[in-house]
């Protein structure tokens, strides 16, 4: 019954999860905008300096400091607009989505410091050429501590108050393996296909290039929207040490509130 329990648990998790990523394109295009304009700005830089002539000319050209300098603000925005998208689907709000309270962000900042702080003492242990006997328990272990202080993270930034360090460490900790699932779910086919996309684009006439890096783009954008659906619904439903959750009612609620915030433009509180 439990493996029954888990499977249907996890079958529901990723539909909700492609389901609400395809929802937010509709609800918060302004967000997903934060991954979508820096990712076309980067690929205006690689037609600039010529790296879709072929694969030989894209691999030479792949460290180009100018590239990478439009790499990095790709990166930043991309994982901003994933936290964004779970934030948005937790408040409901667009305006509270962006303006993060004070105290939410110290919350954060401490669990990414305190978790990574840690985890640490396993890691570096694990680097020590210790025998597999030892090394792979560390590394559990590892994994679970930074586990939970992400479930920890991801409560304090879509402002959970059940998402306590304590519960984040005990009862909501299996939950990590949902997220952890739940997010490779996501990441994995739309990453593919972002791939895919550069590699058909290798010797292709201009047009067609530039035809396809806009459609990348775009799609990098849905690629955030699925991953920050991934985070919410794995924070909002997942297991824990007493079974598998039934699709809270607090997480329709959720998304009910961001659906009437969109609809009569109101800020709920």
């Amino acid at each position: 019954m439990r493996i029954i329990d888990a499977v249907s648990g996890m079958t529901r998790a990723v539909v909700e999860t492609y389901r609400l990523g395809g929802r937010a394109v509709r609800a918060v295009p302004l967000v997903l905008a934060i991954a979508v304009v820096p990712e076309f700005l980067q690929h205006i830089m690689e037609i600039h300096l010529g790296m879709f002539v072929s694969i030989e000319q894209f691999r030479a050209l792949a460290n180009d400091q100018l590239r990478w300098g439009f790499g990095y603000a790709k990166v930043a925005g991309f994982v901003i607009a994933i936290l964004a998208v779970a934030r948005f689907w937790s408040i409901g709000s667009m305006r509270r989505t962006l303006l993060v309270p004070p105290m939410t962000i110290v919350r954060v900042v401490a669990g990414m410091i305190v978790g990574l702080a840690a985890a640490w003492p396993f890691m570096w242990l694990g680097k020590q050429g210790l025998s597999p006997a030892i090394n792979v328990p560390l590394q559990i272990v590892s994994t679970v501590i930074q586990g939970g202080f992400w479930i920890y993270v991801v409560g304090a930034l879509i402002e959970d108050p059940r998402v306590t360090p304590r519960r984040a460490m005990t009862s909501l900790l299996p939950a990590g393996i949902v997220l952890s699932v739940l997010t490779a779910t996501a990441f994995g086919p739309a990453q593919a296909l972002h791939m895919a996309n550069h590699k058909l684009a290798m010797g292709q006439p201009l047009a067609i290039v530039w035809a396809l890096m806009a459609f990348d783009a775009l799609w990098v954008g849905l690629f955030a929207a699925l991953v920050g659906s991934a985070v919410f619904v794995g924070v909002k439903t997942g297991l824990t040490w007493k079974g598998w959750t039934v699709r809270p009612r607090d997480l329709d609620a959720a998304v009910e509130r961001a659906d009437d915030a969109r609809r009569f433009k109101i800020q709920p509180a």
